[in-house]
């Protein structure tokens, strides 16, 4: 039991790193449909599926070199967090 909450818990922690980049290219897409002055639904998808690709090659990364909860223990642990 504790093994599939193990890897469920490293799945969401995965997905959570490779989600970044397809969020930050879903949002550069919406500049670049209002340069071209249309909602164009293939420019959104191919911004939000490049940024998931670099996301899932830099989520397999991270979990082959310092591992997961290591990469999200140094965010949270963050001195600059406590001030919020």
């Amino acid at each position: 039991m504790l093994k599939i909450i193990s890897r469920f818990v490293a799945a969401t922690l995965w997905l959570l790193i490779a989600v970044a980049p397809a969020l930050l290219g879903l949002l550069l897409a919406g500049p670049v449909c209002l340069l071209l002055g249309d909602l164009n639904l293939p420019v959104i998808a191919s911004f939000t599926v490049i940024g998931l690709v670099v996301g899932a090659v830099w989520a397999e990364r991270i979990r082959t070199g310092i591992g997961l909860s290591e990469f999200w223990g140094r965010i949270l642990t963050n001195p600059e967090f406590d001030r919020f």
